[in-house]
């Protein structure tokens, strides 16, 4: 087996983690509130790496710390954001649509760079829109369609898209397994507040919270990030942007566990935006 084998092997392994993390996750929220699981799965996490990788520690700076704060305020948004809105929409939706971060990151350095958008980037959008609004005409039917949690994963995406793009333009500066503990543990502190004043940290600790909150901790927080930060550069980008597209399909598949049916409009939607992020991540050759 080559060694660009095995990070692509391992890479889906790390889509496989994170896709089964959103049905886990719908089941955590039954316990405990949004901002609760947040902080105590981040915190968790953060633990496990800080424990596995605590050589790294002697890399902090300033510099690092300042960066860390400034790409936690996003991850923080986005996590916050997506949680929340599993509390209104099902896992399998809320998967498709925090994918949408590979159609916003392509469009939001356009803006920066004052660019327009490429051709694969405006088809990729249309597409998107088009998942989304399929969604909306099935919910005027009585059924799902979009709701406050599709639009608050919406958001979510695009805070999860402003990471990415500081994750990029910082990525020469600072150590990735150090940013990643440093990120997560500020997740897990900014969590806090809102975990404590909003909701009284409130959590039925009982057989389902506690392994669906260490099965998220150290499988799709821990080695996801993990194999991501250590596989991806052993590998293409446009084969790992292609593998990454695996994680709302393993969400849709093991939603289906817990109870989550997908409806012909909101099906339609998913694979119009499945196909938004194909056509903007993949470049074909001729």
């Amino acid at each position: 087996m080559t060694k660009k084998l095995k990070a692509e092997l391992l890479l889906v392994l790390a889509t496989f983690v994170w896709g089964i993390g959103y049905p886990l996750t719908s089941l955590a929220l039954k316990d405990c509130g949004p901002y609760t699981f947040m902080t105590i799965r981040s915190i968790i996490a953060a633990l496990i790496l800080g424990i596995l990788f605590y050589k790294k520690f002697k890399l902090i700076n300033k510099n690092t710390l300042k960066i860390a704060l400034i790409i936690s305020f996003y991850m923080f948004t986005g996590i916050a954001l997506q949680v929340i809105g599993m509390v209104y929409t099902t896992p399998s939706k809320s998967a498709f649509i925090t994918g949408l971060y590979s159609v916003f990151v392509p469009i939001i350095l356009a803006i920066f760079y004052k660019k327009l958008p490429n051709k694969r980037t405006i088809i990729g959008v249309t597409l998107s829109v088009a998942g989304l609004f399929s969604m909306s005409i099935n919910g005027l039917n009585g059924t799902s369609g979009l709701n406050i949690g599709d639009l608050l994963t919406i958001l979510c995406a695009v805070a999860f898209s402003m990471q990415i793009i500081l994750v990029d333009k910082y990525a020469d500066e600072v150590d990735p397994i150090l940013i990643t503990i440093l990120e997560l543990a500020i997740v897990g502190i900014l969590g806090l507040f809102p975990a404590i004043s909003v909701e009284e940290f409130r959590i039925a600790l009982n057989i389902r919270s506690i392994v669906v909150l260490l099965c998220t901790s150290i499988f799709s927080t821990s080695l996801g990030m993990v194999i991501m930060n250590k596989m991806q550069p052993e590998t293409d980008p446009t084969h790992a942007s292609i593998i990454y597209l695996g994680e709302p399909v393993f969400s849709a598949i093991f939603s289906v566990f817990i109870g989550d049916i997908l409806s012909g409009g909101t099906m339609l939607g998913c694979i119009f935006i499945l196909l938004g992020m194909v056509v903007t991540s993949v470049k074909l050759s001729k």
